[in-house]
């Protein structure tokens, strides 16, 4: 084979159709565009919402993630152009590339800091609200059940009830809570290996 022909081979080789991979500024330019977002946004990642706040949480809905079409090309105002490139830097996460909505590029923060190392599939697959509530629902058992290790039981009125180390009462509806906790938990799970 000739110098020719093995440089004609190579090119030829490396001519290989590669699927065209939008880049983390398009994905968010995009929802920056789709939702009309200005920078009075940015206030919003600062301050975390109420609703996530362990206490308030009730576990009851599993959020799937809703589609979202990502331009191919970002046609920017120098206003968002900027806008993204602070949601960019002030986020700065691998999360943020999954986020479908507003509401996912402020959760995607702190849902980082929980687990940085959640799977895609649960990434492309359900609303950073509903793992969110899984990784805190996985963090609430915890503390239950090294709070029962910790509790001791009580005879108080006939009845055995349970105690903390300090005295305190136990809540008699802690094994329910557990129970819902293990529920949501395994609700998530299961959604994510049907999908699989």
């Amino acid at each position: 084979m000739n110098l020719i022909q093995r440089i004609k081979n190579e090119r030829a080789r490396n001519k290989k159709k590669r699927p065209f991979e939008r880049t983390l500024f398009d994905k968010v330019s995009g929802l920056v565009k789709r939702y009309s977002l200005e920078e009075s946004f940015l206030a919003k990642l600062e301050v975390q919402e109420d609703y996530l706040s362990e206490a308030n949480m009730e576990f009851a809905r599993v959020r799937k993630k809703q589609p979202f079409e990502i331009p191919l090309f970002s046609l920017l105002e120098e206003k968002d152009y900027r806008l993204v490139v602070t949601i960019i830097n002030k986020i700065n996460n691998a999360y943020l590339e999954f986020a479908h909505s507003p509401e996912e590029i402020a959760l995607s923060k702190l849902l980082f800091e929980l687990n940085p190392s959640l799977g895609v599939d649960k990434l492309e697959g359900y609303h950073f609200e509903t793992l969110l509530q899984y990784e805190f629902a996985k963090k609430e058992i915890k503390a239950l059940l090294k709070q029962v290790k910790g509790g001791r039981r009580k005879k108080s009125r006939g009845r055995e009830r349970e105690f903390l180390g300090d005295r305190r009462l136990f809540p008699d509806s802690i094994q329910k809570r557990i129970e819902q906790l293990q529920s949501f938990i395994a609700r998530v799970e299961d959604l994510v290996k049907s999908h699989q």
